[in-house]
């Protein structure tokens, strides 16, 4: 059985309860906000696609601030969008970056239309661009893809396949974009 977004959601959070993470727009930013809210979680609501670049800036920004990663939790659709964006972090190779992509092959947010991942592996993908590239199929191999990702000098990319669809009755993330930012800044600048 493929494995619920909010369950990797939960890993993911688990294994970083002090690293900043940077959560891509829709149901990934509400599942994790009803699932467990936290200070170093930025909820990039509304703005698709830019979880890749946002993290590779962190990361170049916090290079010596002693976080053991950086990590970006996106989903298929926002990384199809910005590709770009990978290119960009193989050519720079931040060590401290770890991009995660939970791939349900569709646009679940906006009604579950198909994505390109059907036919493309994001991993692969990732691969060509210089990144190091661990896969997984379920929390097991989630968590022992993250454990050794968090230890290996990066830029990381652990791609996971998930079940399609959204949780059902998480509420909206209706907080100002600018309010998250600043939660989030705040916390940052309180740790390092």
């Amino acid at each position: 059985m493929t494995t619920a977004r909010m369950d990797a959601l939960r890993v993911i959070a688990n294994e970083f309860a002090a690293e900043p993470v940077v959560y891509t727009c829709g149901s990934t930013s509400r599942e994790m906000a009803a699932l467990d809210r936290r200070d170093n979680h930025l909820y990039v609501v509304d703005s698709m696609g830019l979880v890749s670049s946002i993290l590779l800036g962190l990361s170049l920004g916090l290079e010596s601030a002693g976080h053991r990663k950086i990590v970006g939790v996106e989903g298929d659709g926002g990384m199809l969008m910005n590709l770009n964006a990978l290119a960009s972090i193989g050519y720079l190779q931040p060590e401290n970056l770890l991009l995660v992509t939970l791939d349900n092959q569709q646009y679940a947010s906006t009604g579950g239309q198909a994505t390109f991942t059907t036919q493309l592996d994001l991993g692969d993908i990732a691969e060509s661009c210089g990144l190091k590239v661990w896969r997984a199929d379920d929390v097991e191999t989630l968590q022992q893809s993250l454990t050794e990702a968090a230890a290996t000098a990066g830029p990381c990319f652990v791609h996971m396949r998930i079940a399609p669809g959204n949780a059902s009755g998480i509420p909206l993330l209706l907080d100002d974009p600018v309010t998250l930012g600043h939660t989030f800044t705040q916390w940052l600048a309180s740790v390092s």
